[in-house]
């Protein structure tokens, strides 16, 4: 021990600036600062922190926030979410942001509208390269602020954008050219005429992602191409959710003929040439000759009747030498029996969120041939739904094979529905499908069920969260508000000491109590119930008396708490506080 922290001690400064790219703001300020006093002069003399606020405990951000020199940041994340409610207002509580006079990077999330303006209005532009704001999905902004934005966005030298607000507020914003130092934007939404503005004033723009384009007038008539080849760098487009036909697609990619990487999200038709592998082909050779990279999820939007259905032929024209040979693109086709839907994908699944069915609840075939290994090419899915009471069927290809891994390793955020009907998904097959040690954000949903009488549930469930032991993000709620789980205290008892977000439903202030109670470790928890409102005010008071500096914010039946230091009762001093 002595001769590692010896050797720590008396590396050279430029090294331990390097360690610090590696460490979070709160162990470089609140550990390493306080090791000795050498670590203390490197520390305050380091001038390149990345701060990021996201499900940091109200503890560490207060005591953050007294040692802090706003000049020395050079990336910023700030959220407004469930788990830190208010905290980019109680941030520029303590600050001006004109102090932050270097920073290179801004990412806003959930901000509310007077606060944008109060950034926006002080903001620092000669260093700033990355500028990315998420608004609430109710939040919409005023002119002043989108006016106000427009001047930022034009004057400033960024390289990335990210805008991900309102349609409104994006419809309201005059496109002026955009800044030719821009090498990524992203928007929530756009139409196909400030596509265009966009390709043609942005000539050295890489990546793009949209989630939605509008290719019609405002008669309802479709844009026509112009033939107009932009001369913008554009290699990479993203595109989706959202629906669009073939016809609308082969004008909006038509202005990008130097793309090497498309992916595309689309809830289209069944029966539109979308999912014409041949159609692709043509295009593809035609008008897109350097593209290497083809992803795409295509969704159908209507219920199909499986009896007038050829599953295969939708991905018989997916299987010529150009798919199979020439690119190696495998696709992949599934009838979702339980739903009457068809899923056209290509492998590896590029669509993040994925709902998993088993083979007792889909029809399925591939390109893919018995000689490529499947479970290679499906693993890029971060986020998973299943449900839990699905019948799985003996021949089901999970439970009769034995995988070396998991199918899908990387998967981080599971979503589990529970409707309280036996027999349950075993334990054998959530391991063969996801790796449950990598989940770190996990929401159990139960359908109207008794959890407290129904004891098989309570060990499945605890079951899982041994399985799932590293978890730091946990909901656990019933799909209908006016329920919760009776039997709180016992839920408590099956909560890993990992967990410290917490989503739960609640009937009334005891239940609240008892949770608190039982899990010190939280640093924040959101509260669920349809009656919540009637205990507000009883709430915080009861909140304020165990837990110094709280913040408490309203919800739609729900109230979530960013958690502040225990108050311990047998300290007099801290009760009257």
């Amino acid at each position: 021990m002595s001769s590692s922290s010896s050797s720590l001690d008396t590396l050279p400064v430029e090294l331990i600036y390097y360690i610090f790219k590696y460490l979070d703001i709160s162990t470089i300020l609140l550990s390493f600062r306080y090791v000795c006093k050498r670590f203390q002069i490197i520390v305050n003399s380091y001038d390149y922190y990345k701060l990021d606020m996201r499900l940091i405990s109200k503890i560490n951000f207060d005591h953050i926030c007294s040692r802090l020199c706003p000049e020395k940041i050079r990336s910023l994340i700030l959220t407004n979410s469930l788990s830190t409610p208010y905290q980019i207002r109680t941030f520029l509580s303590r600050f001006s942001f004109d102090q932050f006079s270097y920073l290179r990077s801004l990412d806003l999330i959930k901000i509310e509208e007077n606060n944008l303006l109060e950034i926006l209005t002080n903001i620092s532009l000669h260093s700033l390269k990355s500028l990315s704001i998420h608004c609430s999905a109710w939040e919409t902004y005023n002119y002043t602020i989108r006016v106000l934005l427009s001047s930022i966005i034009v004057k400033s030298k960024l390289e990335k954008l990210h805008l991900n607000i309102s349609y409104r507020d994006l419809d309201m914003i005059s496109w002026p050219p955009l800044p030719t130092t821009l090498k990524y934007l992203c928007l929530e939404h756009c139409t196909f005429q400030e596509y265009c503005m966009i390709l043609r004033h942005t000539t050295n723009l890489h990546k793009l992602t949209l989630t939605k384009c509008l290719m019609h007038n405002i008669d309802g008539s479709i844009y026509q191409s112009s033939d107009e080849i932009y001369p913008s760098k554009l290699t990479s487009l993203t595109l989706g959710a959202c629906f669009m036909h073939m016809k609308e697609l082969e004008i909006f990619l038509s202005c990008t003929p130097k793309l090497s990487h498309i992916k595309l999200i689309i809830w289209t038709e069944s029966d539109d040439s979308v999912m014409d592998g041949k159609k692709w082909e043509d295009f593809i050779s035609k008008k897109l000759p350097l593209l290497t990279k083809f992803e795409f999820f295509f969704d159908n939007s209507i219920h199909i009747n499986r009896n007038s259905l050829n599953i295969q032929s939708y991905i018989q024209s997916f299987q010529t030498p150009f798919w199979l040979e020439k690119h190696h693109w495998y696709v992949t086709c599934d009838y979702i029996t339980i739903s009457s839907i068809i899923r056209l994908y290509s492998l590896p699944i590029c669509h993040s969120s994925f709902i998993y069915y088993t083979n007792s609840n889909k029809i399925s075939y591939s390109t893919l041939t018995p000689t490529i290994n499947s479970n290679e090419l499906i693993h890029q899915v971060y986020e998973m739904t299943l449900n839990l009471n699905e019948t799985i069927e003996t021949n089901d290809e999970i439970q009769n094979k034995q995988f070396e891994y998991p199918m899908f390793r990387k998967v981080t955020c599971l979503s589990l529905n529970v409707d309280g009907r036996y027999p349950y998904t075993s334990s054998r097959f959530l391991r063969a499908i996801i790796d449950l040690s990598s989940i770190v954000r996990l929401t159990i949903h139960l359908l109207t069920c008794d959890f407290s009488q129904n004891s098989t549930l309570r060990d499945y469930i605890s079951a899982i969260l041994k399985d799932t032991s590293n978890i730091h993000t946990l909901q656990i709620t019933y799909m209908h508000t006016e329920q919760s789980f009776s039997s709180t205290q016992h839920l408590c008892s099956l909560i890993p000491q990992s967990v410290e977000h917490l989503k739960i439903s609640i009937k009334n202030l005891e239940e609240i109590k008892t949770i608190l109670k039982q899990l010190h470790q939280l640093l924040s928890v959101t509260f669920y119930s349809v009656n919540i409102s009637n205990f507000y005010e009883d709430i915080e008071k009861w909140i304020n008396l165990k837990r110094q500096n709280s913040i408490c914010r309203h919800g739609l039946c729900s109230i979530q708490i960013w958690l502040g230091q225990l108050i311990h009762h047998n300290n007099k001093k801290s009760l009257t506080t």
